[in-house]
């Protein structure tokens, strides 16, 4: 059908209607189909043409602008941020100092009789303080006789062990030589430290009856903070006489010297034993320099000796002054003064 047929076609149609016959006009619809030109569809999607020129305009301009002043000031906010980061994870991630010391107890060396109690200690590096004392009072004499004059060079081995029961440090401390001893001549105890040659301090502490009761060493350790935080237990060896050795050794020494052997003050005081190790807080109420032993509130009784007296510091002697003891089974108890680093070795008496 052509165009003109048709719009004749919708023109009939309106006339023979019966809206036609009311006399009310109807509008009519109608569209004509306007026919283009083959070669004007070009000019359709011309815009095409136009958006690609213009972005290629435009591309070397955007390659070469500069950056927004503010994106400039964002990198360099994240540049200082990550310096800062990496400046602060160290001191984030820093380990705590380890504790100014670690109460080891004590253990026994059955062979030469011997009962130990050790601290390890941290202050800019590691080191111990070890106590010796006979486990036996009854060999008080023969153990001072070898702590005065050694039969040979005596050495100690001493084992730290962590919570798995490994090794984590260890040291062997060799004792300072004997001296040559002169038959026929009195024989006194060393008097002050000795020292070793790998920096250990030996000192030898003389008890109520002028003997030695005890060997205090103190020095230095070669162990790592890592190490020195998994201390958990102990042990030590030596060469140290037995006990039947040191016996021998004290009646050599009282055929040497005779005078100083002839008779002995005032024996020690017997040691309170008990069923097991005991700790707690308690306040020392009293002393009695001339014996060597304080009293506490608690009704306990320690003794210090003559040189664990003189060695207190000025405010252990102002009473009240409270404390914190521990005892083994065998009555060797360590005193620490309430918010001190300090401590005593001690026996308990009562």
């Amino acid at each position: 059908m052509t165009e003109t047929d048709q719009i004749e076609t919708n023109q009939q149609s309106a006339a023979g209607g019966q809206s036609a016959g009311s006399g009310d006009e109807i509008p009519i619809s109608r569209f004509e189909v306007v026919p283009v030109a083959e070669n004007n569809m070009g000019e359709l999607y011309s815009y095409r043409e136009a958006i690609a020129s213009r972005s290629a305009e435009l591309a070397p301009r955007q390659k070469n602008a500069p950056i927004p002043v503010a994106k400039i000031l964002m990198l360099l906010v994240l540049v200082a941020g990550a310096v800062l980061l990496v400046l602060a994870v160290p001191t984030l991630f820093q380990s705590k100092p380890p504790i100014p010391y670690i109460d080891l107890g004590s253990q026994r060396f059955d062979p030469a009789g011997l009962t130990g109690r050790l601290i390890a200690r941290w202050e800019n590096g590691s080191s111990y303080q070890l106590f010796l004392d006979p486990i036996d009072p009854q060999h008080a004499g023969s153990f001072a006789a070898v702590a005065k004059d050694p039969p040979r060079q005596l050495s100690i081995m001493l084992r730290f062990r962590d919570s798995a029961n490994r090794v984590a440090c260890q040291k062997q401390i060799l004792l300072p030589a004997p001296g040559a001893s002169t038959p026929g001549a009195d024989s006194v105890p060393q008097r002050g430290p000795q020292h070793t040659e790998s920096g250990d301090t030996v000192e030898n502490m003389v008890g109520e009856n002028g003997q030695i009761a005890e060997i205090n060493l103190t020095g230095p350790l070669s162990c790592s903070a890592k190490a020195y935080v998994t201390f958990t237990s102990w042990e030590f060896f030596t060469d140290f006489p037995t006990p039947a050795e040191q016996e021998v050794w004290l009646q050599h020494e009282r055929e040497l010297n005779p005078k100083s052997h002839a008779g002995n003050a005032r024996p020690s005081p017997p040691v309170q034993r008990l069923p097991i190790a005991i700790e707690g807080d308690d306040e020392i109420v009293g002393d009695n320099p001339s014996r060597g032993i304080v009293e506490t509130s608690g009704g306990r009784v320690f003794f210090l000796g003559a040189a664990g007296m003189h060695s207190r510091t000025t405010d252990w002697p102002m009473f009240p002054a409270p404390v914190h003891f521990h005892c083994d089974k065998n009555g060797s108890c360590i005193l620490t003064r309430a918010n001190s680093h300090a401590s005593l070795q001690a026996r308990l008496l009562k």
